[in-house]
């Protein structure tokens, strides 16, 4: 299972400082329920974007319950599930904006602005109770609209779809989910 977790600095930062070593498990396993049973297990290793230094590979902790056997990884906030690109340059270009040094990174953000468009469905079945008036469902602009005025930006967004709904803003993965 994978879990979002805010970390209050970008990929650059969390890379160099080796910040994956201090990460703390979740007070409780999100399979079992188990309260401390989350042990140190290791790392994986994932890319990401950075605007100074192209794409780079950080670390991300793992946990094994000692109940259960299950693991759960603690994904910092700035990546997106599944995604190369970090939220904050996605949240950008989702706003009409792309910095100068993202350029390259332009193809993939139109796939991503696509999978957040044929998602919507799910969204909105999702989301639509949640909001005071929904768009329709085949506008993703206004659907982004709406979604950024009640959650933020898409770093917040993310934390919220994934510990709350189990999806991502382009997704439903298995290793959202309790029973993964």
């Amino acid at each position: 299972m994978q879990i979002i977790r805010p970390v209050f600095m970008g990929p650059d930062r969390y890379s160099e400082e080796r910040f994956h070593r201090g990460i703390e498990p979740p007070p409780e396993c999100p399979h079992c329920g188990t309260d401390n049973s989350l042990e140190a297990l290791g790392y994986y290793c994932r890319s990401v974007t950075s605007l100074n230094r192209g794409v780079i590979s950080i670390h991300v902790r793992r946990f094994r319950c000692v109940i259960c056997g299950r693991t759960v990884s603690v994904l910092p906030a700035f990546a997106q599930p599944y995604r190369l690109v970090v939220n904050a340059i996605v949240d950008q270009f989702f706003h009409g904006a792309i910095p100068a040094g993202a350029l390259s990174w332009l193809p993939l953000l139109k796939q991503y602005w696509n999978r957040f468009s044929a998602w919507i469905p799910e969204v909105d079945k999702l989301l639509g109770p949640l909001v005071e008036r929904s768009p329709p469902v085949g506008d993703a602009v206004e659907w982004w609209r709406v979604i950024v005025t009640v959650f933020g930006d898409l770093e917040k967004i993310t934390v919220t779809l994934v510990n709350r709904f189990g999806i991502t803003l382009f997704g439903r993965y298995r290793c959202h989910t309790a029973g993964s």
